[in-house]
């Protein structure tokens, strides 16, 4: 008993003293947050959120049609740098993602004591904060913003690794090339995927340490932590795929545990041994449109990382009413999209049998310009690759899985509306390459998105006004890597199939995968078309899918009925 008690009282010293050498490299960002957030004050800019008026400044010139913040950024910005826990839940393309990114770099940078003897102290930068995303474009999206940030801050502005680094998975590269860089230059700002951050502290453990984190951020985390609905009489079926959770938690829920490990000891059996060890818990915060029941019971029952005290930040939410009906708090699709199915056969491409003209929903007709009906302009084709040039010979020679009637169908419509930029979203199954192989030969501009290349998505981050109507893009991806991407030019989004909705045989998650890509459309309050293009058998599950969320779809004057 002496020694446990010895034991525990070493720990407690041990922290405190580490705690209490926990030093701001920016005391100007402390003295801003004292001396200038004020709840009595009318949030009106992002200086009265709480952001440095240099910060501000920066943001005002990186992204000009940034004017102020929204209501959401508003209430985010503020929580965050009061270090409460956030579960943050608004309709998508409300600014979640940037608003978060901007609270983050306004955050002061953390330095460590590694020994705490005078004439060998040295301090150590600490990765201040890690931002949890489910896929690389939206890790790189957040990069490209904080990099723009930067560059417009000052005329030497700091080298951008010291502010953020992308780890993600290519390959091995998040091993051969971003484990170095973290260990030599720990970044501010840490955006990765959860399964490489897993690896990564798998090769090396001392890589940084979890526990040092100020803020540690699940942005899309109904996507990454997967839950069951909460079942008050459960089957066999629902029970082995909750033992299935518990057998493969997945990386996530996995670095949750190592990083909160100590607060679920401490809320167990073993609580009583160790009630005077201090406990240095990060600040934890939730992001998503469409955070269920299931979730904040796993946040707050199951787990216990979060109590009553957290901010909950929440406009347009969707909630579930029984097993499958969902209603609206507030309007959680925005009513500037409309939303249209077109069935597609050999025999032709017509309008659903349920869809309304759309006077009816009053919304401005689909208009289309015979103009715009035009070839692909080869003159802007991508620059020469090889092994695009090796799958096209390959591609030539083999029959296409994809559906081609449906293929057929995006290309028209695309011929006729998109007046910019569009999106056309496959299955998770389907192969990208193969799918913009088909439409190139379709003489559709069809390109696979890619936030790293210019021409494949990057150009039109954050860029509201850019325009591209001589020559208009199909960007090409699947469900499962267009979560959270920003793209406010967009004018259309295409569904192929309806595959490309259901996610893991699970009817909530389906309708949350509809949400989400709905979500990439309408930003800036301009209207936005989504255009989800069946066969035949799919027709009755898109319309259960509708019809649940409530939505009247509408036709497509060019198109007649089913």
């Amino acid at each position: 008993m002496k020694s446990s008690l010895s034991t525990s009282i070493f720990k407690k010293q041990q922290w405190t003293r580490r705690l209490q050498n926990i030093r701001l490299i920016s005391q100007a960002t402390e003295d801003h947050l004292h001396d200038h957030y004020s709840h009595s004050k009318p949030i009106l800019t992002f200086e009265d959120a709480g952001l440095r008026p240099p910060l501000a400044k920066a943001i005002y010139t990186a992204f000009p049609n940034v004017k102020t913040p929204t209501e959401i950024q508003s209430s985010l910005i503020s929580n965050v740098l009061e270090g409460k826990d956030v579960i943050l839940q608004d309709e998508t393309g409300s600014g979640k993602s940037f608003g978060l990114i901007l609270a983050l770099l306004n955050k002061p940078r953390m330095v460590f004591t590694d020994d705490l003897s005078a004439d060998r102290a040295s301090d150590r930068p600490a990765i201040t904060s890690l931002v949890l995303v489910p896929h690389r474009d939206l890790a790189f999206q957040m990069l490209h913003w904080i990099d723009s940030i930067t560059q417009a801050s000052d005329v030497n502005p700091p080298s951008l690794a010291s502010i953020a680094q992308v780890l993600v998975r290519e390959g091995r590269r998040h091993i051969s090339e971003g484990l170095p860089l973290i260990r030599n230059e720990p970044p501010h700002i840490l955006i990765a995927t959860p399964a490489s951050v897993v690896e990564v502290l798998e090769k090396d453990p001392n890589a940084f340490r979890l526990r040092e984190l100020s803020t540690v951020v699940l942005d899309e985390v109904d996507y990454m932590i997967e839950t069951l609905p909460l079942n008050h009489k459960p089957n066999k079926g629902h029970s082995h795929k909750m033992n299935q959770l518990r057998i493969h938690p997945g990386p996530a829920r996995i670095l949750l545990d190592q990083i909160y490990g100590d607060q679920s000891k401490l809320s167990a059996e073993s609580r009583e041994s160790l009630v005077d060890a201090p406990y240095h818990k990060p600040q934890l915060i939730l992001s998503s449109a469409t955070i269920r029941r299931q979730l904040k019971h796993y946040f707050f029952s199951e787990k216990q990382l979060l109590n009553r005290n957290v901010a909950k930040l929440r406009r347009s939410v969707m909630r579930l009413h029984g097993r499958d009906e969902l209603v609206t708090d507030e309007l959680a699709i925005r009513s500037m999209i409309s939303h249209h199915v077109l069935v597609a056969s050999e025999g032709g491409i017509v309008n659903l049998p349920s869809a309304v003209i759309s006077e009816a929903k009053q919304l401005p007709p689909v208009e289309f310009d015979e103009a715009n009906s035009r070839p692909m302009d080869t003159t802007s084709s991508p620059p020469f690759d090889s092994n695009a040039a090796s799958r096209s010979i390959e591609f030539s020679m083999t029959p296409s899985p994809l559906n081609q009637d449906l293929l057929e169908a995006v290309a028209a419509v695309f011929a006729l509306d998109v007046p910019s930029v569009a999106l056309l979203v496959i299955p998770p199954s389907a192969s990208v390459h193969r799918a913009v192989y088909d439409l190139r030969e379709m003489g559709v501009d069809a390109l696979g998105m890619d936030l790293l290349v210019q021409d494949r998505g990057r150009s039109y981050l954050l860029q509201a006004d850019k325009a591209h109507k001589a020559n208009p893009k199909l960007l090409v991806c699947t469900s499962s890597s267009i979560r959270g991407v920003d793209f406010p030019s967009l004018t259309h989004v295409f569904i192929l199939g309806y595959e490309a909705l259901i996610a893991k045989d699970n009817w909530t998650l389906t309708l949350d995968t509809y949400i989400h890509l709905c979500g990439r459309v309408g930003r800036f309050k301009k209207p936005g078309k989504v255009i989800t293009v069946v066969d035949d058998k799919a027709v009755p599950w898109i319309e259960k899918v509708l019809h649940t969320l409530d939505i009247t779809p509408v036709q497509l004057n060019t198109f007649g009925l089913l």
